[in-house]
């Protein structure tokens, strides 16, 4: 272990000299910038029925200008906040329309045609929301406060997620926000694609408010974004939608994380994951039952369509919009777990911590022990390890955490497993996972929708936090590079590297053993390099680390070369 610190911290001596052609660079990270400034509470705002609102589109660039449609008898302003950080109060407000001291007269609009399928609201433009040209990606909740009325004070609320411009340098992690399953499950207008509740639908609008059942991010994924920018990390965000739209945007980021409760992709969502994981991308699961339906997009992606069923008419069958499994594509075959239960339970559901995910590296330094419990976090929709079929098998997997059902439910699992392509992948098959990184919760008054129940508890658990730093301190690595050679030539020592399928590779560094045990740096390639043989006899060790734009990986194992 000491040694490959060393032969690390050689590479980056040797970068500092002058780095890899095209290789590390040191780019500022506007998350922490960002989460520098002043920021409020005053987002946490009382719901009400009086005003609803929803956005004519969920993703944005900084400088795009989305519009607002609102629904009120009452006056209002429009209130706008970047969700983060910002020293524990969680956001900053970044505009009003039509001013902070100004209010606007509503209107309350038809109810919508509930004959047609999908349900619309169809409201016209109230108001139209100018993004800053500066405005830093991520969540950005959007508030119709009511200024009179019985409810004054109160409001309606909406998101939208502002995505990082392409012509930024990309950040180190992305997350992925499941907009998909907020709209599988609103209720609005009377229909969603489920049975309860509501008569279920086939297709479903984003042109409609989030009403009962919509899954808030406020849920289980404000925590991750807490935790993520508390933390400094350099983090952007993205929808399902922009991943179905360029699904190469995964691979320019060195670690994908899919937040919250991402339960409906397209099946360009999961080629996107599929190939972004054979190319090197680094995968983190914080929740659970992702990627169990497969949908598709029409009205430009104003629509999920799913049958939810075998019986969709597509003569393809891996097309069907049914389960992914139905269709030869289980999720354990990406993420090695996959979904098994949903039931309402009157106790909280713990993760005790397995042998062998005591023994693991990211459990180092977090106080878990084989035995401890980790309390509340796998929740009433879990994951658990599925080794059928054969491709669902992970050879290396560690089974971290585990959840015994004991007869009443199904098992839980958390796990890791190494990729043929070198990247890691974290699946944390616990639904409420989160809530042990943040102690943030959503309040029944501020937001009605938020699910409740004994089994709906789990404390903030500096254990946890310390292994999810120590799980996104290995994740934000490329992987070691492969097909490694050394030999000696002409008194000098030749490092070869096989070419690299990882479209972030920069190149690599290598660097020899010292009498003393510290690793000297050798050279730097892309795929060779050479550099003189140090003095002595005998064998020189000599080890490398891949380099990627913002950093280095982990080293491979040593070789060992014979010196002549």
């Amino acid at each position: 272990m000491v040694a490959r610190a060393l032969l690390t911290a050689a590479a980056a001596a040797l970068l500092a000299t002058g780095g890899v052609a095209s290789g590390a660079r040191s780019t500022p990270n506007p998350i922490r910038a960002e989460n520098s400034q002043a920021g409020t509470t005053a987002w946490q705002v009382r719901g009400t029925a009086d005003v609803e609102l929803y956005a004519g589109q969920i993703s944005a660039l900084p400088g795009d200008a989305v519009e607002l449609h609102v629904s009120t008898p009452f006056r209002y302003r429009l209130v706008v906040f970047r969700l983060g950080w910002y020293g524990g109060a969680g956001a900053r407000q970044v505009a009003c329309i039509p001013g902070c001291d100004a209010v606007e007269q509503g209107t309350e609009q038809p109810p919508p045609d509930t004959t047609q399928e999908p349900i619309r609201a169809g409201w016209p433009v109230t108001d139209v929301l100018r993004s800053g040209d500066d405005w830093v990606s991520g969540y950005y909740l959007v508030e119709a406060v009511l200024t009179s009325g019985p409810d004054a004070g109160q409001a309606g609320t909406t998101f939208v997620i502002l995505r990082r411009p392409a012509g930024e340098p990309p950040a180190r992690i992305l997350v992925q926000v499941p907009v998909n399953t907020w709209e599988a499950y609103n209720q609005w207008g009377g229909k969603s694609l489920y049975d309860f509740g509501t008569s279920r639908a086939r297709a479903v609008s984003f042109d409609r408010p989030f009403g009962a059942l919509a899954q808030s991010p406020m849920w289980w994924e404000v925590q991750l974004v807490r935790f993520l920018e508390r933390e400094g990390y350099d983090v952007s965000y993205q929808t399902d939608l922009d991943t179905d739209r360029e699904g190469a945007s995964l691979l320019r980021h060195r670690l994908v994380i899919d937040a919250g409760h991402d339960e409906y992709w397209t099946g360009a969502m999961r080629d996107a994951f599929d190939r972004a994981l054979a190319e090197g991308t680094n995968l983190a699961f914080t929740g659970s039952n992702d990627g169990y339906w497969q949908v598709r997009y029409e009205d430009g992606g104003r629509t999920i369509f799913s049958y939810k069923s075998m019986s969709d008419p597509n003569p393809v069958v891996s097309q069907k919009t049914a389960m992914f499994r139905e269709v030869g594509r289980p999720e354990c075959m990406l993420m090695a777990i996959q979904h098994s239960w949903f039931g309402v339970l009157d106790h909280p559901l713990d993760y005790t911590v397995t042998a062998a995910g005591a023994a693991d590296p990211w459990l180092a330094g977090t106080g878990l022990h084989a035995g401890d419990t980790i309390a509340g976090v796998v929740g009433r929709e879990h994951d658990k390890i599925n080794p059928y079929p054969a491709a669902c098998f992970k050879p290396g997997l560690v089974d971290l955490f585990h959840y015994d059902g004991g007869g009443v439910d199904q098992d839980g699992d958390a796990v890791r497993y190494t990729a043929p392509s070198g990247a890691r992948v974290f699946a944390s098959g616990a639904q409420e996972f989160t809530w042990a990184l943040d102690g943030w919760r959503a309040d029944g008054d501020l937001f009605p929708e938020v699910p409740t129940g004994s089994d709906r508890s789990a404390p903030v658990d500096p254990r946890v936090q310390q292994f999810m730093r120590n799980v996104l301190a290995d994740l934000q690595k490329p992987a070691p590079p492969t097909g490694v050679t050394a030999r000696t030539a002409g008194g000098r020592i030749v490092v070869t590297v096989r070419r690299q399928a990882d479209p972030r590779y920069r190149g690599f560094v290598s660097g020899t053993k010292t009498a003393t045990g510290r690793f000297a740096p050798l050279c730097r390639g892309v795929l060779t390099c050479s550099g003189p043989l140090p003095p002595g006899r005998g064998e020189v060790v000599v080890g490398v680390v891949e380099i990627d734009r913002w950093g280095a990986s982990s080293p491979t194992a040593d070789y060992v070369v014979v010196q002549r």
